[in-house]
């Protein structure tokens, strides 16, 4: 009983620990998207009603993805602490590509 009790507390904690984070799949997604955005503004290819508040682009491209720039920022940072869940985001991300 004590082993399982143990074992649903350790679940919670890391459920909390990722409170907040985005899942693997749907960072490397945002990742991809951010990077064409930011291709496009080097390219001066931003879409006309972009063009003068390219980061609108970026923040219209996360919502479509059901997310907001904060926890792309929290999911960002965990992940580069992470490097052996960032390989996996970075492969689905080439996947994607």
């Amino acid at each position: 009983m004590l082993f399982v009790l143990c074992c649903s507390f350790g679940c919670q904690l890391s459920e909390k620990e990722n409170e907040g984070i985005l899942p693997p799949n749907k960072f490397a997604q945002a990742l991809v998207e951010l990077c064409l955005i930011e291709a496009a503004q080097k390219q001066q290819a931003l879409p006309v009603s972009y063009q003068k508040q390219p980061e609108k682009w970026t923040a219209d491209a996360l919502f479509r993805l059901q997310t907001d720039t904060a926890e792309f920022n929290r999911s960002y940072r965990y992940y580069f602490s992470h490097p052996e869940k960032m390989n996996l985001v970075l492969v689905e991300a080439q996947a994607i590509w």
